[in-house]
């Protein structure tokens, strides 16, 4: 799945998704420009007003006229309502599923990382979900073996990508473009969000 297009999964075209993910996380009334920009992927504006007005037909969006402006904002009342935020909530759920999990590793990870186009928002349907775990030196190569397969295979499960781990021990951890762009885009899952920042100073200090 596109985890920035989570409704993708049940409707693989058209702009109306992207529209529903886009209304479902706010309570707002938003313009067809608002919508526009907001959009996880590629539309035309004019392809989003045919949407909106779709959708309002469907019951499921509510216009809302002032003078010549209109906004919009999802029916909170409607019966698919929930099921639409649940939807397009999908990624947060992900993220706060795969902590859960890692919460319950009897080896706690020093920090844990999504990044990759997961965090940049670029995912295609065959995508996979990078993530970076740094391990404490101690951690033995079968725990951490057994933690990663466990969590990887729930993951693939919940979302149908599959998930490549990035795998080091805290004194493996040395200043590389790789960690650069993780510093740049990673979302934090677990552990502390500051360490890897914070274990590149460290060594750069020392050199």
């Amino acid at each position: 799945m596109r985890l920035q297009s989570p409704f993708a999964v049940v409707s693989t075209t058209g702009l109306d998704s992207q529209i529903l993910t886009v209304l479902a996380r706010t309570e707002q009334y938003l313009s067809v420009h608002q919508i526009h920009q907001l959009l996880p992927e590629e539309g035309s504006s004019q392809g989003v007003r045919k949407s909106v007005a779709r959708l309002v037909e469907q019951g499921v969006v509510l216009e809302r006229a002032t003078g010549r402006s209109h906004a919009y904002t999802l029916n909170l009342d409607h019966l698919l309502a929930e099921a639409s935020q649940k939807i397009a909530n999908a990624k947060s759920e992900l993220l706060a599923r795969m902590s859960q999990i890692i919460s319950e590793w009897q080896i706690q990870p020093l920090t844990v990382k999504i990044f990759g186009s997961a965090a940049r928002n670029e995912m295609r349907a065959d995508s996979d979900i990078d993530l970076l775990v740094v391990m404490p030196d101690s951690a033995t190569e079968d725990a951490v073996e057994d933690s990663m397969r466990r969590l990887a295979a729930q993951a693939t499960l919940w979302t149908g990508n599959d998930v490549r781990p990035l795998v080091y021990r805290s004194s493996e951890v040395r200043p590389a473009s790789i960690f650069n762009s993780i510093l740049e885009e990673g979302i934090a899952i677990a552990g502390d969000p500051s360490w890897l920042r914070k274990q590149l100073r460290r060594d750069k200090a020392r050199t």
